[in-house]
């Protein structure tokens, strides 16, 4: 199995933006924990960490206080005496068996990149480590969850991410970003997440139709 450091075959689903965030993260906290693995328990705090605002983190029903999870985290971690251990840490099986919900989070909700949403469902389909003890204390299900999750914003049509707006629009995730930042793209950030969220009909607008002979 290989390190989150390495661009090896790993048991994550896809390469994407927000998925590489959470990786570096996890990185990031498992180096720091000297931990001999990457486990369930640091992804899900490099999670939160990712998601959270002011300390919290908040979606639809499920509220948690990412400082309360830090503290649980940092005092149940394993730790190894080699300095260097963090930085070579293995995916546990736990986590890789996490990445497999993940996937099938992702498979099941016919989208085309990783994203925050999928991340939540699948730490809460998980059942074990901090997150099946948090999930089971809070008593909310993933349906639950889903219903807070709009696959259609009225009028507005589904909401995709900067990235996926740029897919669609064929422009890089930073043209996207600067029009957004410009007040020529209209965006909005799902209650209590710094996660930006665009509507259809907002990147529809962007487009103007072309005459006949205005294509070469």
């Amino acid at each position: 199995m290989t390190s989150p450091e390495t661009d090896g075959s790993e048991p994550a689903p896809r390469d994407e933006h927000f998925l590489a965030e959470v990786q570096r993260e996890l990185g990031r906290l498992t180096r720091e924990m000297q931990s001999p693995e990457a486990t369930l328990d640091i992804l899900f705090l490099a999670y939160l960490l990712k998601t959270s605002r002011f300390g919290y983190f908040s979606f639809g029903p499920v509220t948690i206080d990412v400082r309360l999870i830090e503290d649980l985290v940092l005092r149940t971690a394993r730790r190894s005496d080699d300095p260097e251990a963090g930085a070579k840490a293995p995916y546990s099986d736990d986590c890789v068996r996490f990445f497999r919900l993940l996937s099938d989070e992702v498979e099941r909700s016919g989208r085309r990149r990783v994203d925050d949403i999928h991340f939540l469902l699948a730490f809460m389909r998980a059942g074990e480590g901090i997150p099946g003890r948090v999930f089971g204390e809070l008593g909310v299900s993933p349906e639950d969850v889903r219903a807070f999750v709009p696959e259609a914003a009225g009028s507005g049509g589904r909401l995709y991410s900067p990235e996926e707006a740029a897919d669609y629009l064929g422009v890089h995730v930073k043209t996207v970003r600067n029009w957004i930042r410009a007040g020529r793209l209209p965006a909005s950030r799902l209650a209590g997440q710094r996660v930006l969220r665009i509507r259809a009909s907002d990147l529809n607008r962007l487009l103007e139709p072309v005459s006949p002979d205005e294509v070469e």
